[in-house]
């Protein structure tokens, strides 16, 4: 998206406060799931005596730290910043967009519960999309920040998990 397509998103929410509303409470309530879910879902492995949770934690944190340290080194401009105008979601915090840390997460974590619980995993991987959209629309992310998040989260976990 360009600068006139996220003035428009903005002008859009704006406009619509209601709307803007319930957008932004969804997207933290699917962030919040997500890392509600993944815990449960360890704790889950670990009383069942299922070894795979090693492997799971391991990944996703490993995961996590890399995609952490890679948006460090590259400290990609978010949307807000580069287009001069303010983002929907309240934030202070300069560059590392690039990847989404967000969708990254609901993805690995998304891949790593589908190996136990297929439909769960199913439903996360569609909250992953529906964090992306939202970071994308509100202002935070770039498509390229979200895609690039999701297609990362999926590959090292279906590389490493399965």
């Amino acid at each position: 998206m360009n600068r006139e397509n996220y003035l428009a998103c903005r002008e859009f929410f704006a406009k619509r406060p209601a709307l803007l509303k319930t957008a932004l409470i969804l997207q933290k309530a699917l962030e919040i799931a997500v890392y509600i879910i993944y815990p449960m879902f360890l704790a889950y492995l670990v009383f069942g005596g299922n070894l795979f949770w090693i492997k799971s934690a391991l990944v996703c944190g490993v995961g996590f730290l890399a995609v952490s340290f890679f948006r460090i080194r590259v400290n990609s401009e978010r949307p807000y910043e580069k287009y001069e105008c303010e983002p929907l979601i309240k934030r202070d915090k300069k560059g590392r967009s690039f990847p989404s840390r967000h969708v990254f997460s609901a993805a690995i974590i998304a891949v790593s519960v589908a190996t136990v619980f297929h439909t769960l995993g199913i439903v996360l991987f569609a909250a992953a999309l529906l964090i992306g959209f939202l970071r994308v629309v509100l202002g935070v992310h770039f498509i390229k920040d979200v895609i690039f998040g999701l297609v990362l989260g999926v590959a090292l976990g279906l590389i490493v998990l399965i």
